[in-house]
This record gives structure tokens, C-alpha cells and sequence, in this order.
């Protein structure tokens, strides 16, 4: 910290979540520190080994480097608990601490207005209990609208923020499963929305291996309460997971079907004040299913076709390795598909 800190710019609080990437986490950081919030909750897990000790502390003294006046809460991990439940126990963390926050992962690097939009609509929507979390990454890029954020059922967690009425909600024993009219109903709404199966098989795995894992418990939470995600019209992310050392991509950018691999590469924008806000807190169903099919939900079609694509790249790029395991995961799902009914 510096004799003589500059004051902080937006006041709100931000968590960053790290492990040992310093050259990713340094990009997310200079952001942070540009935006100079005024609080901010740092979480590192702890190592797997003497192999992970170099790039730990290179990143501690990343971060280090907070030159303005902010309220600095840290938590490192002594032992490895991995990404899951690591992010869970995060979360719920910071969110003890402040009713709302911002979070950011390592490879999630924000715009500068990214951080005034979310304290604004954090502000905005606090006691609005339709709305269950702010969006920072649009897989759209860009939306033709009058206003600068719709509200949505599809959302991303590369840079979000919430409060604590909503993690307040968060059920890591997926209590909704074992009640039958719950679960009827939330059959219909994957129906409804189209959702894969794979999501509700990930709930019964997620909570059989006795760990937390953040993204099926935030999204049975918000279905179950029929929440909506605020998403900015422009995209305010990008995301640098499809790397080397990623925990939830293994594969590479030039081995990725082409419309997947925009979302890796697309621009993020800066939001010029005002805020233009809609008058209506409704869905954007065309959105929605703009979103559908980025990603082939309910398109079988566009899934085989990206399915044959990532495998014509990776047979043309040697890389069969990936290949072999890619098959051996299919194999794995084909015959653990009637374990939870």
C-alpha cells in the first residue's frame, strides 16, 4: 500500500477469486485497480504441491499492488480444496461480510464501466426480488435495443454480482430434488426451456460427491425462483479460460467449433453514461433464444454439427489424445443416463 493512496472511485466491493496464474490474474487486476472500488475481498486457494508455490506467490504480490484507499479482506487457503467447492466458500464468504458484491475469477477481465453499471444496478434493484443477479458477459456481443440491459433467464458467470438475499437462497443439498411437486415442476421448466439433461444429472452428481459446486446451486436457485439476470446489451467480458492450465476448458482455441470460439474472442465495450434503463422488468424471449442457439440448446441439429466440426479440427490439428478422451466421456454418459430415474 502506498504513503499517500488515491480515494476510491466507485464504492462497491469486489471479490476476486485466483489460484496460480499470475500472468491472467495480473490482466483481471490492472482493471481493478483502474476502477479503484472501494472494497475488495481477495480468496486464493491453497496449493496442491511445491509445484503450485511459485505461481502463488507470484500472485499474492499481484495484488499487492492496491494503490488507493480500500477495504481489503483476504483469505488464503492453507490446503487445496480445487475450484469447486472453493468457489462456493468464496462466495459465501464475501457475501457474510456485504449484502452485495461483485465477483470476478482470474481469467475474467472486466471494462471500466463494468464496474459502475453493476453498482447502479446493485442499487437499483436491491429490493427487487424478480431480479437474482447483474451479467457482465453478453454471449451475444451485441443486442439491437433502445436501452443498455434486458432481463433474461440465461445468463453467464464470467463476471457477475449479486446481494445476499440471493445467496442467502443457495441450497447445497438440492433440497428441490427430493420434493415431488418441486421436482415436477422443475422437469416442465427444463422442458419448457429446453435445457440438456445434463444440467440435473450435474445436480445429483454435484451433490452425491459431497462438494460444493457453485454453478448448479446458483442455477436451481434462480430456477426455482424464477429469478432473471440482468444482461448488458453490450458484452463487458472477456474471458481467457481456453488456455493452458484452465480448470473448465481442456482443449484449444484453434480446435474449438468457430461460433464457440467467438466467445473467447469477441470485443467488450465501454457503456456511456447515462444508464438507458427499460421500463419493464420482462424477459427478452428473443434474446433468449438468440442465446439457445450460440450454444445448441434445443438445436440437435447445430450440436451435431459442432460435435463433427470440433472433431474434424482436432483430427486435422493431431490432436488425438483429446479425441480419445472426448470418447471415452461420451461413452461414460451414454451409460450413466438412467442412474437418477
Amino acid at each position: 500500500m502506498l504513503m499517500n493512496p488515491q480515494p476510491y472511485k466507485t464504492d462497491v466491493a469486489v471479490l476476486i477469486l485466483f489460484f496460480n496464474r499470475p500472468d491472467h490474474l495480473r490482466r483481471v487486476f490492472d482493471e481493478v485497480r483502474k476502477a479503484r472500488p472501494s472494497k475488495l475481498f481477495l480468496y486464493q486457494d491453497g496449493p496442491r504441491g511445491e509445484r503450485d508455490m511459485p505461481g502463488i506467490e507470484a500472485c499474492r504480490r499481484v495484488v499487492e499492488d492496491i494503490d488507493w484507499q480500500c477495504e481489503v479482506h483476504r483469505k488464503y487457503q492453507e490446503r487445496n480444496f480445487g475450484c469447486d467447492p472453493s468457489e462456493y466458500i468464496s462466495q459465501k464468504w464475501a457475501f457474510s461480510i456485504v449484502d452485495r458484491c461483485i465477483v470476478l475469477e482470474d481469467d475474467d477481465v472486466p471494462s471500466q464501466s463494468f464496474f459502475p453499471f453493476c453498482k447502479e444496478m446493485l442499487d437499483r434493484y436491491a429490493d427487487d426480488e424478480r431480479v437474482w443477479m447483474i451479467a457482465g458477459f453478453n454471449p451475444e456481443e451485441q443486442v439491437d435495443s433502445p436501452y443498455d440491459y434486458l432481463f433474461t433467464s440465461v445468463f453467464s458467470i464470467w463476471g457477475w454480482a449479486s446481494w445476499r438475499r440471493v445467496i442467502d437462497t443457495w441450497d447445497p443439498t438440492y433440497a428441490c430434488l427430493d420434493d415431488p411437486d418441486a421436482k415436477r415442476q422443475l422437469d416442465a421448466v427444463m422442458r419448457q426451456r429446453r435445457y440438456c439433461l445434463d444440467t440435473l444429472r450435474a445436480c445429483y452428481d454435484h451433490r452425491a460427491s459431497g462438494k460444493e459446486y457453485y454453478e448448479t446451486i446458483f442455477w436451481t436457485s434462480m430456477v426455482m425462483n424464477s429469478g432473471l439476470a440482468i444482461m448488458p446489451t453490450r458484452n463487458m467480458i472477456n474471458n481467457l479460460g481456453a488456455t493452458d492450465g484452465s480448470t473448465h476448458y481442456t482443449g484449444s482455441l484453434q480446435t474449438m467449433p468457430r461460433r464457440l470460439r467467438r466467445l473467447f474472442t469477441m470485443q467488450r465495450f465501454e457503456l456511456d453514461a447515462p444508464v438507458r434503463h427499460p421500463r419493464y422488468v420482462i424477459e427478452d424471449v428473443d434474446f433468449k433464444e438468440q442465446v439457445y442457439r450460440t450454444y445448441a440448446y434445443g438445436h440437435p441439429l447445430i450440436k451435431a454439427g459442432r460435435s463433427m466440426e470440433e472433431l474434424w479440427l482436432n483430427i486435422r490439428y493431431g490432436n488425438f489424445g483429446y479425441i480419445f478422451k472426448a470418447v471415452s466421456r461420451r461413452i461414460r454418459k451414454i451409460f450413466g443416463r438412467d442412474r437418477h430415474w
